[in-house]
Formats: structure tokens, sequence, C-alpha cells
């Protein structure tokens, strides 16, 4: 599982992780470990074709106080943007 779905920086404070071909709940875990690695103003975008993971991961994130968008690219892959507030819980 690991190499291809690394977390790969896009500039300053914007990263992107690829999970397309995974399914629950390792797009999920890896979200999560990402997102513990960046910085508070930090911004990821995850990429995925799972619905499962698109209907289950934005709910958990605003949970933990993430501000979460999501778009969908196209028929099957969507991208989830999750930024950290600066209310977000450890």
């Amino acid at each position: 599982m690991e190499g291809k779905f690394e977390l790969k920086k896009i500039n300053e404070k914007c990263y992107s992780l690829d999970v397309r071909g995974l399914v629950c709940p390792y797009p999920q875990l890896l979200v999560t470990r990402s997102l513990n690695s960046l910085s508070q103003d930090d911004t990821l975008e995850v990429i995925l074709d799972n619905p499962p993971s698109v209907r289950d991961i934005p709910p958990a994130l605003k949970e933990k106080g993430y501000k979460v968008n999501v778009s969908r690219l196209d028929s099957s892959t969507w991208k989830i943007t999750v930024k950290a507030s600066s209310e977000k819980q450890q």
C-alpha cells in the first residue's frame, strides 16, 4: 500500500493524496494519517474513486473540526478538499 499512495506537496500550503483504487477503510486511514502530519493552515486534496469513502470521510472530518468540500471530477472520481480550521480538535 505504501509508495503509490503517498502525500505529495503541490505548493507551500497544499498537499495532494491520490487514493484511487483503494476501498474502505484504507482511504480514511491514509487521509487521517496525512492530516496528522500537516500544519494547521495546510490544505489536503484527496482524489478518490470509492463511493462509500466519499460518503463516510467528509462527515468524520467535519466532526473533528475540519472544513471539507467535496467536488465530482468525473463519473467515477471525486476530490475532497480538507482544511484545518482554527478550532480543530486533536
